[in-house]
């Protein structure tokens, strides 16, 4: 199989607007917006291996995993971008989802009986992603096979109202690399959240097993869910978005030349979305602790949005294992 064409890292993700656009202006907001950083620095790498497997992260650059391979073989679309605009992200490596994973409808959402207003990505409406992606991380600890990034957010930032800690903890073996993801509550109320990993794969297809799809608006966001049976997703020239529950937890991501990737989750992460462009030669398989949108689904009483509730001081975890298999031949 001939080496992808990986899209051009400096492009911005086509599942965002042109950032020229205005920024549309939210109402009421409870906290003023600090800008975004701008521009986000990922020049620093810091790499862990074992074996034929190696991979490498950008602490600075929003926690990012900008690169897993095994020998020459590229699991993930390699991320060289060393900065970018907060509202062009690459299109490559991946990132960490937390306080939240995928959307939140005009960024702006209730909990609890208050109103909360949260900063949206330049040229978009909706909050997107949380601000995991956008803040420098911190190495705690780092290993030959090992590390840990760690985020202290404060209160306020790009309006979330909490003051947490998440802690991402990457372990490579023979298998593959297992992750762990955590967030504490470090507010003195109560908290909503989620969790996520947002990777762009270079596989063209992904079977798995799930029996709930949550249909999206021309906004992005579901309204609901239905049971319906999905075993397979692929590249293809319409894209898509596609928002699963009732899944088993495992999904095989698939390679022509024979390579192929188990991505196993455990129960926390309750759900998982599909994503590729129109025309892209990636395939974004994201677990995910949390529906798009969940925060304001569950206030309108839809019971399985996967959002999480933290009281102060308590900590919310999941794990995932990405067992990497190359060909017979290469092992």
């Amino acid at each position: 199989m001939p080496d992808l064409p990986f899209p051009d890292p400096a492009l911005p993700d086509p599942a965002l607007p042109d950032p020229a656009l205005p920024d549309p202006a939210l109402p009421d907001p409870a906290f003023p917006d600090p800008p975004f950083p701008d521009p986000i620095n990922a020049a620093e790498r810091v790499t862990i291996s074992s074996g034929a497997h190696q991979a490498e992260f950008a602490p600075g650059g929003g926690g990012r995993l900008t690169r897993l391979s095994t020998g020459s073989h590229d699991w993930i679309v390699p991320l060289t971008a060393t900065e970018w605009a907060a509202g062009k992200w690459p299109r490559a490596g991946s990132y960490p989802l937390v306080p939240y994973s995928n959307r939140i409808r005009n960024g702006v959402f209730t909990f609890n009986g208050a109103r909360h207003a949260l900063q949206s990505v330049p040229g978009r409406p909706q909050a997107i992603h949380g601000a995991g992606l956008f803040q420098p991380w911190q190495v705690r600890n780092h290993t030959a096979d090992s590390i840990d990034l760690v985020l202290a957010q404060p209160s306020g930032v790009l309006g979330w109202p909490w003051p947490f800690e998440c802690v991402q903890r990457y372990r490579l073996d023979a298998r593959g690399l297992r992750l762990s993801l955590s967030v504490i509550n470090q507010g003195d109320s109560a908290m909503p959240c989620g969790l996520g990993i947002h990777p762009y794969f270079t596989a063209e297809r992904v079977t798995l097993n799930a029996r709930r799809v949550w249909p999206a608006d021309a906004d992005g966001l579901p309204t609901g869910s239905r049971v319906k049976h999905v075993r397979e997703l692929r590249w293809s020239a319409e894209g898509c978005d596609t928002y699963l529950s009732q899944w088993e937890g495992r999904a095989t991501l698939h390679w022509a030349d024979g390579h192929e990737l188990a991505l196993h989750a455990d129960p926390a992460f309750a759900h998982v979305v599909v994503y590729t462009a129109p025309g892209s030669q990636f395939l974004c398989v994201e677990p995910v602790t949390n529906v798009a949108d969940a925060f304001n689904l569950a206030a309108a009483g839809e019971t399985r949005t996967g959002m999480q509730v933290l009281e102060p001081g308590e900590r919310f975890a999941a794990t995932a294992l990405i067992a990497l298999t190359p060909p017979r031949g290469q092992r």
